[in-house]
């Protein structure tokens, strides 16, 4: 699937299950606020060129915008191969799944240089918007859950760090937070996930 051809886009149940590298292509500002848990960010445009991107699009036009936007970026575009080759020798895989917000121009053009450069790319058909609304439907669904409570210190992230080890399927809720609780807090801890991201 390389050289100069279309590139394929798949729905999230199909796209979730490709083997690949997982690239957020979004502003680090976007990804911040909320991603694919595990999806490598590799910003197209900073937060200020997004932005003014974004303005000009509003202003003048897509054709202008777009202009602006090959301006900003093709003076990176050696530094975006090596990022791109330096993913793919970390993993197995020589595929690339690549995501923006709505699975637009930005995963398009990142998907089609890399296609060009012989990687091997998919889209997410929809992108990260269509990855968060699938994410939220989840909370929907009925699942076999059971719930582990208790006081500060009675050994509830021991016991699911036991039960991980048997391939029971666990959530550390407070892991996922970088939080220890009412009495700990984020002690120690990297900063706390956005609400989104916790979600996600």
């Amino acid at each position: 699937m390389s050289g100069a051809g279309i590139i394929s886009s798949y729905s999230i149940n199909t796209f979730r299950n490709l083997d690949g590298v997982l690239i957020d292509v979004r502003s680090p500002k976007e990804y911040l606020q909320g991603h694919w848990p595990g999806a490598k960010n590799l910003p197209l445009f900073n937060n200020e060129e997004r932005s003014l991107i974004g303005t000009t699009y509003k202003k003048n036009g897509k054709e202008k915008a777009v202009l602006l936007g090959l301006r900003i970026i093709t003076p990176r575009l050696k530094e975006l191969k090596e990022i791109l080759q330096r993913e793919i020798t970390k993993t197995s895989s020589k595929n690339l799944k690549i995501y923006c917000w709505r699975g637009g121009l930005r995963s398009a053009s990142v998907a089609q240089f890399a296609n060009l450069l012989g990687f091997q790319t998919v889209l997410l058909n929809g992108g990260y918007k269509a990855y968060r609304k699938w994410s939220l439907e989840q909370f929907e669904k009925k699942w076999p859950l059971r719930l582990i409570g208790g006081r500060t210190g009675t050994g509830k992230t021991s016991l699911l760090k036991e039960l991980a080890k048997m391939e029971i399927a666990t959530i550390d809720l407070e892991g996922i937070a970088n939080h220890k609780g009412s009495s700990f807090g984020g002690i120690g801890l990297p900063p706390q996930p956005s609400c989104e991201q916790y979600e996600n």
